[in-house]
């Protein structure tokens, strides 16, 4: 029960992260190989990768605890 509820509170974090920096960062662009690339678009993704990484533990082990 406690991971359950660990997980959930997790998800609402990344998912308050992610908004916080998609309006802190607003329309700020960046040079990369010469095309621009939204600011806001590297910290949503660093973050998405965060959330998958912790929705791919928990269903580790859920499998790992038989569920």
């Amino acid at each position: 029960m406690q991971l359950e509820s660990r997980y959930r509170v997790a998800m609402v974090l990344y998912v308050a992260l992610g908004v916080a920096a998609w309006f802190y960062f607003g329309d700020t662009k960046l040079a990369v190989a010469g095309r621009p690339v939204e600011l806001r678009l590297i910290p949503v993704i660093v973050l998405a990768a965060a959330a998958l990484k912790t929705v791919l533990y928990r269903k580790a082990e859920q499998v790992r605890s038989g569920k």
